[in-house]
């Protein structure tokens, strides 16, 4: 529904699309720590400063992404560049129609690191779709009790352990922000979470030095095995919080930059041990690697030239640094990059970019990332929208 603008209102001129989440203007969805959660909202676009269309937005899971107009202090400016020649993401039509272009588009980027996914979406995404986190039905694992909660540790160690979760808990657990990545699906979430690491564990039980590999079994008796000096190098970490809410199946293991199949769900069994040959380091797919998403969609919303549409969505790609997220309205024949400096692999890149409407037609535009090893989004996300002036206007009156 359009709204007429109240000419007795101060307008600030210019024309922007914002996303306000939850409907409260100019204020951030955040959790109880400050930090930045991906939720609904209500679209918003502002001509001359004064609201002229809103648009209420469902609650969407974190696999398809959500609208959130950001208000974090930690967003980063970054660089614009002609993207490399030798890299390319390959841009299927979806439709026969084709669509007006706009050759090396230009706009406003910035990126955020520390958006997270609301813990409610992660345990629904990593509970219901995922062996590990990532595979099996989450309802195999029941709510625990904490006091009736307990890991083994054992295996190559001095000192064989059964630690409760209390006592877990007792450690003093470390806070971090990081992302988990499907290796085999397009799923990704970033948590906020709270646990004890890995080497902290092991100084509890004295591992022997022989020991190479790194075992971790869930209650369902899915087991995932890694060597250990590469958990050790990601800083692996036992997870009992995602957010400010307590892990419902008890304690889970996180592996920064990893894919999401060593994320071992309801831990009951830690066993370190001195294997002949070390077990093979699991990789994402390569369909799967520099994953990006675009979450807008606009249905029947239709823009005025001069508007300016901001655009977001994440990018990731498990243990490599997103270096670059591109742009293209012409198909793909030209791109337009916005380098991520300081972008760190652990996670995911939350991106947001400005485009002001220059002409009316109907517009594709096509986003893929870059790792840092140069590898480059196999296929592009799109998202299509309209600029036509005389329905605009129709439509308002």
């Amino acid at each position: 529904m359009f709204l007429q603008p109240n000419r007795n209102d101060r307008c600030l001129g210019g024309s922007r699309l914002i996303i306000v989440p939850g409907g409260t203007a100019g204020t951030g969805s955040r959790n109880t720590d400050g930090v930045p959660d991906v939720l609904s909202g209500t679209i918003v676009l502002i001509r001359e400063g004064c609201i002229v269309q809103k648009k209420t937005m469902r609650k969407l899971g974190s696999l398809t992404g959500a609208l959130t107009l950001l208000s974090t202090g930690a967003v980063q400016a970054a660089v614009e560049q002609e993207a490399p020649e030798t890299y390319s993401a390959s841009v299927t039509e979806r439709e026969e129609q084709k669509y007006d272009t706009v050759a090396n588009v230009k706009g406003e980027f910035s990126f955020d690191q520390n958006v997270v996914t609301p813990a409610d979406e992660v345990f629904n995404l990593f509970g219901t779709v995922a062996t590990a986190m990532c595979a099996r039905p989450g309802f195999a694992f029941g709510e625990v009790k904490e006091e009736d909660y307990f890991i083994n540790v054992g295996g190559s160690v001095k000192k064989t352990q059964t630690i409760s979760l209390e006592e877990l808990k007792s450690q003093g657990g470390q806070k971090r922000v990081m992302a988990c990545s499907c290796a085999t699906g397009p799923a990704v979430a970033n948590a906020q979470v709270v646990g004890i690491p890995l080497k902290n564990i092991m100084q509890m039980v004295d591992v022997e030095e022989q020991a190479n590999t790194l075992t971790v079994t869930g209650s369902d008796g899915y087991g995932v095995s890694m060597p250990l000096t590469y958990a050790l190098n990601r800083d692996a970490i036992f997870v009992y919080q995602v957010g400010d809410k307590a892990v419902p199946t008890g304690v889970q293991l996180w592996v920064p930059k990893s894919v999401a199949r060593y994320f071992a769900r309801s831990v009951v069994d830690v066993e370190f041990s001195a294997q002949e040959k070390e077990p093979e380091v699991l990789q994402a797919d390569a369909s799967q690697r520099a994953k990006v998403s675009v979450l807008n969609s606009f249905d029947n919303t239709v823009f005025k030239v001069g508007d300016q549409i901001v655009f977001e969505g994440y990018a990731d790609d498990c243990d490599k640094a997103i270096t670059a997220v591109e742009y293209s309205m012409d198909g793909g024949k030209t791109w337009t990059s916005f380098a991520t400096e300081g972008a760190a692999a652990e996670r995911w890149v939350y991106w947001h970019f400005g485009y002001v409407t220059e002409a009316e037609g109907t517009f594709r535009l096509d986003v893929r990332a870059r790792a840092e090893d140069g590898k480059v989004s196999p296929l592009a996300s799109s998202v299509v929208f309209t600029v036509d002036n005389a329905e605009s206007d129709r439509d308002r009156a």
